[in-house]
């Protein structure tokens, strides 16, 4: 492969399209000082891929572009080509001549090549160069500065040029490349196996840990078929429940309004009657008085006969008088007796009525007292069915944790674990229930914040926590926290004002160890009793503070109000306080049931004897009215009669007068008044009678009455605790298992008998329990670390043996770089010395192994004997010695491995004119070999050359070539 041709256009000193034509041989370029020579040499080494700006003797890259002259402007790009003859194909493209081109323009910053014209890449040329020996390290251009490399070289940067001239530079590139791939694999397969070696570690918890989530999932899923299956259809149970007991306490409303309603019509018509019973007893009353009155008169008209003869002889005897008033006196007493009677039947009649109205009120009050006992007593018996289920909450909470966040949940089950774990905030705090929702407002999720010692403690939580996927959780290490507190000057102006309660720290009580706990939570806290209070004071402590109400609402740093209905709460603050005060009302509200039961059954029996007493008082004022009757139809007559007697003159002469027909009327009289009177008192017998009925019957209608309204209020207390449990499944049925009970009812079906179902609901959450804490994600944790060690293990495997692979390659090519550097070694060994017997007319000269048994590593040095000299290092001889012995290796690597193409820069400069000559000459024994392009001012190598190209400034700061004479060339030196 021989250069044919050289263009240059704006690099360096090349102002003008400079072409230099190559025939092969030995080509000297001359020229004085300054005027570009060696600028040919930069431009060749420029194409050839040199990327070092000082190795162009520039300081930028840019400084390769014509930087222009006082007559020549400057050049915006440097542009160079190299054309090869590649007949023998030396290089592995298809073309008999290549054309290898570099440009760069100024301000562009990136550099052009071309490949016969196409567009190539850098690594492009440095592979042509490297497979022509012409690479930016090797032997083919050589200046006085190599030698003098060369000559002071150590072994190992001696051993460089013998492997450029081995053509091992590809190998070594690849072998670079090679180990490069090969660290690269090695650190990626230290990567996977330290990964795989990690995974492993983690798959056998893992494993344990999904095989237990497993079996917990199998349980619930289980427990989930039977739990739901059994609310569906206990929901179903207490709905057709619910139906029946809504249609027995709508029938009771009928029942009980029907009754009410005989019970007022009974109420009625016993008033009627008893009305009706009255006004039959006045009429009786009169038409008995009327019988008497016709009795008496008739008794009279028939006594009058008897008595006008007596009456007489009695007048005469003087014994009328006497007679007549002592009867009088007699029948006045008599009336006296009978007016007593009356007034004291008349009393009793008034206080038996009395009493019936009494004890009618009476039992009216009571029966409203008993419908309220009976109010009471469901909302009693509701109020202990919530209790009951409230407190079965609250201990599921406390013993299960089930009120706590994933994380938080998993610490506080492994709290043994950690012995710097103190619990979570919850419990550390004791907060007054009036100060409760305040509290909890206040912290919301900070009271499940879990209380530990120290950060340490808190990192290994947390690293617990992310190895076995067991939540988040926020720790608050006691040794790093410091105690918050409001300013001095702003508590004195809090004292101050309206509606100021206290620091929510100094409103909470703890143990000593937690004080600080307090302050760091609450220290800087205001609590106070109103949202209007909070804003007054927010405002004057100008918003610095979070301000809380007793109710929850807030105002925080700032000014944001939050504020309305509290939600839910998660049971977290005094739990034991309300279950123990739960349980202790238990016992309360039991005894008030009772106390209420007994009650209503007093009263009921109460009402029950009130009412016989009423039907009693009802007949026995029937019977006095009656005798009050009589008495009274005896007093009218005894009255009348004792009118008469007192008023009466002894007529006898009159008496005789009367008609005896009138005796006969008073007859007829009389047996009319005695058949209606009978008539009056069967009827009042009759009214009685019915009276007696209808009281009985009102008896019986209030005590079903009664019996309704207890019947009530239990379908009522049944009702209550059925729609309780309903709605209890329903939001159980929501919460755990994101289900509508109509969505659970399609899906869902019992399949064992609703008791074995409960004994296999407990059993298995039983069960479930005894598994104990359980990380769900394991499964997938589990899977995904599996499929990700299967794969690592597979890249594993794959990086190992592409590691093997590349050892291999380096194996093989440390060997080929073994065997072409010591046959190159031992090549260039036979011609040194001859070459240096030919430049030195004769000595010994070898080269050796610095360390034979090891060929990939070993130093090459340089034993030389001139004739009459001692066997020294190179190291050792005079600079002219050196320059010879340096000159003479470079010409046995070039005996022993031609290059195409070597270009000499001024090398033979530090020889005397015999060494000179010497060398020149040998030049001329190698072109055969190998073109040199030899760049000199020496007479004596000029006269060695084939061709001769000089260069001149002929405009300053622009070279020009043209071809020379020896004479014109010593001219051109000379000058």
């Amino acid at each position: 492969m021989r250069l044919i041709k050289v263009i240059a256009h704006g690099f360096k000193s090349f102002a003008d399209k400079t072409e230099l034509n190559f025939d092969g041989g030995v080509v000297g370029i001359v020229g004085p000082n300054g005027s570009g020579k060696s600028n040919i040499n930069d431009a060749i080494k420029w194409v050839l891929g040199e990327q070092s700006s000082k190795s162009l003797r520039g300081d930028s890259m840019e400084d390769v572009i014509f930087a222009g002259s006082k007559t020549v402007p400057a050049m915006n790009f440097a542009e160079v080509t190299l054309t090869f003859d590649n007949s023998e194909g030396r290089v592995s493209l298809p073309h008999k001549k290549i054309s290898i081109t570099r440009k760069l323009t100024r301000g562009k910053g990136g550099n052009q090549y071309f490949i016969n014209g196409d567009i190539a890449r850098l690594r492009d040329i440095k592979e042509i160069a490297m497979e022509t020996g012409m690479s930016k390290s090797s032997l083919a251009i050589i200046s006085q500065g190599t030698i003098s490399d060369i000559a002071q070289a150590t072994p190992e940067e001696r051993r460089g040029i013998f492997e450029e001239a081995a053509g091992i530079s590809k190998y070594k590139s690849r072998k670079k490349e090679a180990i490069k791939k090969l660290d690269n694999t090695t650190e990626a397969l230290e990567k996977v196996q330290t990964v795989v070696y990690e995974l492993e570690r983690q798959l056998k918890p893992l494993k344990k840990q999904a095989e237990k989530a497993k079996l917990y999932l199998e349980k619930t899923e289980e427990l989930k078929d039977v739990e739901v299956g059994l609310i569906v259809e206990d929901v179903a149970y207490f709905r057709e429940q619910l139906e029946e007991l809504n249609e027995k306490l709508s029938d009771v409303i009928d029942t009980k309004d029907d009754l009410e309603t005989r019970i007022s019509n009974s109420e009625k018509d016993i008033e009627q009657k008893t009305s009706y019973k009255l006004n039959l007893e006045n009429e009786v009353l009169k038409l008995n008085t009327r019988f008497q009155e016709v009795s008496e008169s008739i008794r009279d008209l028939e006594l009058k006969d008897s008595i006008t003869s007596q009456r007489r002889q009695m007048i005469i005897d003087g014994q009328v008088q006497t007679s007549e008033a002592a009867k009088t006196e007699a029948m006045k007493e008599q009336l006296e007796e009978l007016s007593t009677k009356l007034s004291q039947y008349k009393a009793w009649i008034s206080r038996a009525e009395e009493d019936v109205r009494s004890k009618k009120a009476d039992a009216a009050e009571k029966e409203m007292r008993i419908t309220k006992l009976q109010s009471k007593k469901e909302l009693d018996a509701t109020k202990l069915f919530k209790i009951k289920t409230k407190i079965d909450i609250l201990e599921d909470h406390k013993n299960n944790k089930t009120n706590l966040f994933q994380g938080t949940k998993t610490i506080v089950q492994n709290k043994s674990t950690f012995p710097g774990v103190k619990g979570i905030v919850a419990d550390s705090l004791e907060v007054p229930e009036e100060y409760t929702t305040a509290v909890e407002t206040i912290l919301q999720n900070a009271l499940q914040h879990i209380v530990v010692d120290n950060s340490k403690t808190a990192v290994e939580c947390v690293n617990f926590l992310k190895r076995n996927r067991g939540g988040r959780a926020t720790f608050i290490p006691l040794a790093s926290i410091q105690p918050k507190a409001i300013r001095e000057d702003h508590k004195l102006a809090l004292d101050t004002q309206p509606g100021f309660i206290g620091i929510a720290a100094e409103l909470v009580n703890s143990k000593p160890q937690y004080n600080i706990l307090k302050k760091f939570l609450l220290g800087n806290i205001i609590v106070v009793d109103s949202i209007e209070n909070a804003t007054q004071i927010s405002k004057l402590l100008q918003q610095r503070y979070m301000v809380v109400t007793k109710g929850g609402d807030i105002i925080r740093v700032g000014g944001v109000i939050a504020g309305g209905q509290a939600g839910k709460t998660r049971d977290l603050l005094g739990v034991d306080k309300q279950i123990e005060k739960l349980k202790s009302a238990q016992p309360l509200i039991q005894k008030e049931v009772e106390q209420i039961t007994s009650e209503i059954s007093t009263l009921s029996n109460i009402i029950s004897e009130d009412r016989a007493i009423i039907g009693e008082l009802y007949v026995e004022v029937a019977k006095t009215k009656e005798k009050e009757s009589n008495v009274k139809e005896q007093y009218l007559y005894l009255k009348d009669k004792y009118e008469v007697a007192a008023n009466k003159k002894f007529d006898i002469s009159k008496t005789q007068e009367i008609s005896l027909g009138s005796v006969e009327n008073f007859e007829a009289e009389k047996s009319q008044l005695s058949a209606t009177l009978k008539a009056k008192r069967e009827k009042i017998m009759a009214i009685n009678n019915e009276l007696t009925q209808n009281t009985l019957m009102k008896t019986e209608l209030e005590k079903s009455l009664r019996q309704i309204i207890k019947d009530s209020s239990e379908n009522m207390t049944k009702k209550n605790q059925a729609e309780f449990y309903v709605n209890t499944a329903m939001k159980r049925l929501a919460e755990e298992y994101a289900m509508t009970i109509e969505a659970a009812a399609e899906e869902f079906t019992l399949k064992l008998e609703r008791e074995e179902a409960r004994d296999f609901v407990s059993r298995m959450r039983k069960e479930i329990a005894e598994i104990g804490h359980v990380n769900l994600d394991s499964i997938k944790s589990y899977e995904e670390v599996n499929e990700r060690y299967t794969k690592l293990k597979t890249s594993e495997e794959e990086l190992f043996s592409a590691q093997q692979t590349i050892l291999s390659a380096i194996n093989e090519m440390d060997k080929i770089i073994i065997t072409k550097l010591d046959t190159t070694v031992k090549a260039t060994r036979e011609e040194f010395q001859k070459v240096f017997e030919t430049m030195f007319g004769g000595g010994t000269a070898e080269i050796k192994y610095t360390d034979p048994e090891n060929l990939l590593e070993t130093g090459i040095d340089v034993i030389a004997q001139p004739p009459g000299k001692s066997v020294r290092n190179l190291k050792l001889f005079s600079g002219g010695e050196k320059a010879i012995i340096a000159i003479s290796l470079l010409f046995a690597i070039l005996k022993s491995k031609p290059l195409p193409l070597c270009i000499l820069d001024e090398v033979e400069a530090a020889l005397d004119e015999a060494n000179v000559l010497r060398y020149a000459q040998f030049l001329q024994s190698l072109k055969g070999s190998t073109q040199f392009i030899v760049v000199t001012h020496r007479v004596g190598t000029m006269e060695n050359v084939d061709h001769l190209f000089g260069a001149t400034m002929q405009n300053r700061g622009v070279t020009s070539f043209f071809s020379v004479k020896l004479d014109t060339a010593k001219e051109l030196i000379e000058s």
